[in-house]
């Protein structure tokens, strides 16, 4: 029994590789089920199981993302400067890569509106905002009331709003990048020394 979980297992690791490389290499559209079913050596009926086109696409954005955005809080962290100065190192980060690939962006939200499944994004969605708390002075209020846990959520659902106005080009990238600007020195301000 251990052989076939086994199997199963290895199966859809190479289905999620083979369908972040077409993604990477295509992008969504182009990328095709069967194409992911030929690079993964898998049937179609395999990938399916996995999960559809979309739920492929978003585990392996939201994964990537994931990781990139717990490298940059990462040094973030460890640089020098105000709390405002820190936050902005990492959001700024994130803006411009968000500006950077406006149609993989709107590929992103097509696909999240989608799908229904988001678990496992939340998950990871948590650690992030967790992360982002870390840049914020410790505080000794409970972990879902604090100031810090409340900013953090606020930077973050600010800067999603901001990408999904990126991905329907309804805000031009200047002004994105002055909209999160303001928003993380006004979370930052009560933080300050």
């Amino acid at each position: 029994m251990g052989s076939r979980a086994e199997s199963k297992a290895e199966s859809s690791r190479r289905v999620v590789a083979a369908a972040a490389g077409l993604f990477r290499r295509q992008g969504y559209a182009a990328t095709t089920v069967p194409q992911i079913a030929a690079v993964a050596g898998v049937s179609v009926g395999t990938v399916a199981s996995v999960g559809s086109k979309d739920a492929l696409f978003l585990r392996v954005w939201e994964e990537a993302s994931t990781a990139a955005s717990l490298d940059m809080l990462a040094g973030a962290r460890q640089a020098s400067g105000s709390v405002t100065e820190r936050v902005w190192s990492y959001f700024d980060g994130l803006v411009e890569s968000s500006i950077a690939m406006p149609d993989a962006l709107r590929d992103y939200f097509v696909a999240y509106l989608r799908e229904r499944d988001h678990v496992e994004n939340q998950a990871r969605l948590a650690g992030v905002v967790d992360a982002i708390r870390g840049l914020f002075p410790a505080d000794e209020q409970s972990a879902t009331s604090s100031p810090a846990v409340l900013a953090a959520w606020t930077l973050w659902l600010s800067f999603s709003s901001i990408c999904f106005g990126l991905a329907a080009t309804s805000i031009p990238p200047d002004e994105a990048r002055r909209l999160m600007r303001s928003v993380v020195v006004a979370q930052c301000a009560p933080f300050e020394e």
